[in-house]
């Protein structure tokens, strides 16, 4: 999961996100941008319980959009999304 994770934050770090982007999350739509707009998120979040859940939904959606598995990953990023609130 956590190689997951990694690759997100590189994802992120290629690619820069534009306010267009960020935007996208609110459709809650499963894709590598809006994974990649929560895993910076969390990535600037102060270490604790809250983050490491944060880590771990954002690592479950990227699986499952890996595995073409959309609800499921839609559900697991907007329980990470969440946890940055």
């Amino acid at each position: 999961m956590m190689r997951a994770f990694g690759l997100v934050i590189t994802l992120v770090a290629i690619s820069g996100l534009t306010a267009a982007q960020a935007q996208q999350l609110q459709s809650r739509e499963c894709n590598a941008s809006n994974i990649a707009f929560v895993a910076e998120a969390i990535s600037k979040m102060p270490d604790g319980k809250q983050k490491k859940t944060a880590s771990d939904e954002i690592g479950a959606a990227s699986e499952k959009m890996a595995l073409g598995k959309t609800d499921e990953c839609k559900d697991h990023l907007l329980k990470a999304s969440l946890q940055t609130k």
